[in-house]
């Protein structure tokens, strides 16, 4: 028995001391053939042609301005500007989408393209609550068919509560 035991520990310990490949060998499930380069040439002839119809379909904006600031303010009012923008492209401008970082900021704007050379304005409404008190800064996002396609408005207020 006991020799039994001094063999199998002698196993067991060659068997642990032997080390693992390093290197190690991946095989792709895919087969490389003409049919499969046919398939991605095709996926990639269409990627291009969409981006080459998304950069033909971009516009330009300008605003007049990026920054609004209210300066000195009491909590719990209603308080409105407008950010004024061209386009400056020579397609029509189309804005997507405009969103606040805070429910306290409420943007909004002309849900229709606006054609080039044309301006517009996005209405902000800032309404600060009693526990927003001191510096504030909130960013208005416009999301449009330009490059890039993101552009931060920002509006500014030093809030004071109400006396």
């Amino acid at each position: 028995m006991k020799k039994g035991v001094f063999i199998s520990l002698l196993a067991f310990l060659v068997a642990c001391s032997n080390k693992p490949n390093s290197r190690q060998e991946y095989h792709s499930s895919i087969v490389a053939d003409e049919q499969n380069e046919q398939s991605l040439k095709e996926s990639l002839k269409d990627v291009e042609r969409e981006e080459r119809e998304r950069r033909n379909s971009l516009s330009s904006i300008q605003f007049e301005r990026l920054e609004h600031d209210y300066g000195d303010i009491v909590a719990d009012a209603d308080y409105k500007t407008s950010f004024v923008f061209k386009n400056n492209g020579t397609k029509p401008l189309q804005i997507y989408d405009v969103k606040a970082s805070c429910g306290c900021t409420v943007p909004s704007w002309n849900k229709k393209a606006i054609l080039p050379g044309a301006t517009d304005e996005i209405e902000v409404s800032f309404h600060p609550k009693k526990l927003q008190t001191g510096s504030q800064h909130k960013t208005i996002s416009v999301m449009t068919n330009t490059e890039p396609g993101i552009t931060i408005l920002q509006i500014k207020a030093n809030v004071s509560s109400k006396k």
